[in-house]
C-alpha cells in the first residue's frame, strides 16, 4: 500500500473522503513493476469557488517512483468523482511506465517493428 499524503486547499477534508482516497489510490502500487517500488503519493484537493460550476473541485495526484514522477489531475463538480478520474489516469500512466521500465520484457511496439522488418 502506498503512503499517501493528503492535503486540502480551501477545502476541509473529512474522514470519509480520506478513506475513499486511500481505498482508490492506495493500491495502485500493485500495477508497478516489482523492481520499481512506489516511494509515496501526494494528493491535493483544491476547491475553486471562482471556477465554472462543473469544475469546482480540482484533484492533483503525484505518484513518486524511481525516475520521473507520475502526475495526474482533473477538475469536476464532485471531489469523489475527481478521485475516480485521477485513478483511471494514473492507471494508464502506470501501464506506460511499466512497459518502459519492466526488465526483461519486449515492448509490444518494438515487437511489432521487429515483425514488420522480416
Amino acid at each position: 500500500m502506498i503512503k499517501i499524503q493528503l492535503t486540502g486547499r480551501k477545502y476541509d477534508i473529512d474522514a470519509e473522503l480520506q478513506k475513499y482516497v486511500s481505498k482508490k489510490l492506495g493500491h495502485l502500487d500493485k500495477y508497478l513493476p516489482r523492481s520499481h517500488k512506489a516511494i509515496g503519493m501526494n494528493v491535493e484537493i483544491f476547491r475553486d469557488p471562482s471556477g465554472r460550476e462543473d469544475n469546482r473541485y480540482k484533484v492533483k495526484a503525484v505518484l513518486e517512483v524511481p525516475g520521473p514522477d507520475i502526475v495526474a489531475e482533473t477538475a469536476t463538480i464532485n471531489p469523489h468523482s475527481a478521485v475516480d478520474i485521477v485513478e483511471q489516469k494514473l492507471r494508464l500512466q502506470i501501464k506506460k511506465y511499466k512497459d518502459k521500465h519492466a526488465p526483461g520484457r519486449v515492448r509490444s511496439k518494438e515487437l511489432w517493428q521487429l515483425l514488420r522488418r522480416k
